[in-house]
């Protein structure tokens, strides 16, 4: 399994076009998009910038993507200027996306607990503030009021 994430730019006129084109797939391009390797694709935002991952399952990346990319192009659904090829003074008027760089990742393997016990006394650590379950957790924060909330999938 792969990840990949990328920051994306649309001018505000066609943003909610975008978005609404990305959030809203077709059966056909949920197809498209999951022969291609192409899954849990989520998206973010943050004031004008949209952050897009998903991971991806398969063996071809390249390959993968390749045909990915025609097929959104052909749709209208791709955004083909890269950051590094749009000029500064026109990043704000131009949609482009960039690959965000992997700085490193934790907790890639379970820490050394001694035994279940000592894993729930971690558990009972906690402040409550959230519910143990076995759904896992995504936490993001409400950037209008700044209060967490939590959703669980």
């Amino acid at each position: 399994m792969r990840r990949v994430a990328e920051i994306i730019y649309v001018v505000e006129s066609e943003r909610e076009a975008f978005l609404r084109g990305a959030l809203e797939l077709d059966e056909e391009t949920k197809k498209v998009l999951w022969s291609c390797g192409v899954r849990k694709q989520q998206y973010f935002a943050l004031n004008e910038l949209i952050f897009m991952t998903f991971e991806y399952k398969g063996d071809h990346f390249e390959e993968d993507m390749a045909k990915m990319a025609a097929y959104l192009d052909a749709k209208g659904n791709l955004i083909k200027m890269r950051r590094k090829d749009v000029p500064l003074e026109e990043r704000a008027t131009t949609n482009w996306w960039a690959p965000v760089k992997r700085l490193g990742s934790l907790l890639d393997t379970k820490p050394d607990f001694e035994d279940d016990a000592e894993q729930d006394d971690y558990v009972t650590k906690l402040d409550g503030s959230m519910s143990i379950r076995d759904d896992y957790y995504d936490i993001s924060y409400n950037e209008d009021e700044w209060v967490q909330s939590v959703d669980i999938w």
